[in-house]
């Protein structure tokens, strides 16, 4: 299921600051899309532990319900289906519209932070998520080295592998070899390299910026995302969508921090990003910290992000003929979207606190959503 999220959900549970102290934090995400398409509802809880000054141990595990339905062309004669599909099918029976589906998703991780007598940081990382028709193991490594002995900059290079099994209906379409059975499994993997440079300012400011590439191998087609081939106003093929079998990206990142005053500060950041299906993007992310006193902090900022189409995508309003790779995917298309980002976090006591956030996404192509992320930690 996870291929058919119009919005990927592990990047709305952004959890709350990064503290070097032991706590337990048990958080709740709703999202809802407009037209009653995704909606997803997941809890999730993180451990956080420092075993003395030389290792962190961060533990999570997030349950996601999925439902809703998901735009794609189908064949109406057969029903309303992400695999009602067909060679000439009638042309006043091709349609465009929602299919609903439900699944849903657990997903677990952990990593573990060691320091050298340096202060230098390795962490080592592995994640496993596993729904109904997607399954995802992922291990990563990073390495953080202070370049001076004041620890006021340092370069970090980090790397993570990831591979996934997709599980493929075959239609005998060709989607895959139906002579296996009602579905076949797909794999694909994907390598992340970056390396960052990280400045401390002055007291009050911090300065990263960082590189990163991606290599995507194997099938990267959305096995539920249809196109249309061949209309010819009497006539179509509806058939699976088809997405070359890699993508290499690279990309850069910058983040600027200022406390402005000393209840004040305002986060920057910009990230550019291409990759050889031809899409470019652009996100400019802002986010501000106030602290009216000593329990409570509020958060707000906005997130804005451009994209170009890839090189084989075709709105719906347009159908395919003999191209090899296609896809009427919105989410390959051109187009922007700005996130109005509010949190509040207020300290309970000593050793527990509360946040809410509630957060809007507005895209150009008609796609709007709200998440709420709502969650209570323990400091132990």
């Amino acid at each position: 299921m996870q291929l058919r999220i119009s919005l990927a959900a592990a990047t709305l549970l952004t959890s709350m600051a990064v503290q070097a102290e032991d706590y337990v934090s048990v958080q709740y995400l709703q999202y809802n899309e407009s037209n009653n398409r995704t909606a997803v509802s997941a809890p999730s809880i993180m451990l956080n532990k420092d075993f003395g000054t030389d290792y962190t141990l961060n533990v999570n595990f997030v349950a996601d319900a999925v439902s809703g339905a998901s735009e794609t062309f189908y064949d109406a004669s057969s029903g309303a289906s992400a695999f009602s599909r067909g060679i000439g099918v009638n042309a006043s029976d091709v349609e465009y519209g929602n299919v609903e589906y439900e699944d849903t998703r657990l997903a677990g991780g952990a990593t573990l932070i060691t320091r050298f007598d340096n202060r230098d940081e390795l962490t080592v990382g592995l994640n496993y998520s596993a729904e109904s028709d997607f399954y995802s193991t992922e291990g990563s490594l990073e390495y953080m080295h202070w370049l001076t002995s004041s620890k006021n900059n340092s370069l970090s290079f980090g790397l993570s592998y990831q591979s996934n099994e997709v599980l493929v209906h075959c239609d005998g379409l060709g989607s895959c070899d139906a002579s296996s059975g009602a579905s076949e499994a797909m794999t694909n993997d994907a390598i992340n390299a970056q390396v960052s440079y990280f400045q401390n300012i002055n007291s009050q400011s911090y300065a990263k910026v960082a590189f990163f590439y991606i290599g995507d191998s194997g099938y990267l087609t959305n096995p539920y995302s249809n196109i249309v081939r061949n209309y010819n106003g009497v006539t179509a093929d509806i058939v699976n969508e088809n997405r070359p079998d890699s993508r290499t990206a690279y990309g850069l990142s910058l983040k600027y921090a200022n406390a402005i005053t000393s209840n004040f500060s305002a986060h920057i950041g910009y990230r550019y990003y291409t990759d050889d299906w031809d899409i470019d993007s652009h996100t400019i992310d802002t986010d501000f910290y106030y602290e009216p006193n000593s329990d409570w902090l509020l958060k707000f900022g906005l997130r804005y992000y451009m994209q170009s189409e890839a090189n084989f995508y075709s709105a719906k309003e347009d159908y395919f003929t003999n191209e090899e790779f296609a896809s009427s995917d919105m989410r390959l298309g051109k187009f922007n979207a700005i996130t109005y980002k509010t949190d509040v976090e207020y300290k309970i006591s000593e050793d527990w606190s509360a946040n809410l956030g509630i957060n809007y996404y507005d895209q150009s192509e008609g796609l709007d959503a709200t998440y709420l992320i709502t969650g209570i930690t323990y400091k132990f």
